[in-house]
């Protein structure tokens, strides 16, 4: 059983205002991803186990999966070249201004293409969902803190 796992990997994630609803912005961010980076189709969908399902009909199942502000993970369905995204609330208990925000989380294989696409990526991410801001950092990144 293959499940989808990568060592070299691009996190990129944005902050913006929390979702309303069946927010349509969960469908913007998945369009945005596959415009940024060329060949990219985010069609799948995760099982318990990390094993691909395929999504015929995304979009209207990514509006119904929205659940207290989050959606579930969507993916590309390679195993051997793995990109995942999802949404996540952060409690206004925890956010500037104390007021929650969707944070959006992508995970891509840490490669040539995208890196060339980064740029291009954490925008298309941002634009759609009207991000303040976000972060693309390699996975093996440590912060440091004085």
């Amino acid at each position: 059983m293959h499940t989808m796992t990568q060592e070299r990997t691009l996190i990129l994630i944005t902050y913006a205002p929390a979702l309303v609803g069946k927010d349509g912005r969960t469908v913007d961010v998945i369009h945005g991803m596959e415009k940024a980076l060329p060949g990219l189709r985010l069609k799948w969908r995760l099982s318990a186990g990390g094993r691909p399902i395929p999504l015929p009909q995304r979009d209207e199942w990514l509006l119904a999966s929205i659940e207290d502000g989050e959606f579930p993970i969507v993916c590309n369905g390679d195993v051997s070249y793995p990109v995942t995204v999802f949404g996540s609330e952060k409690s206004g208990l925890v956010s500037p201004g104390g007021q929650p925000l969707f944070e959006v989380h992508a995970k891509m294989p840490l490669d040539v293409a995208v890196i060339a696409a980064t740029a291009a990526v954490l925008e298309a991410v941002a634009e759609g969902a009207r991000a303040f801001w976000g972060s693309a950092t390699p996975y093996a990144a440590k912060c440091l803190s004085r």
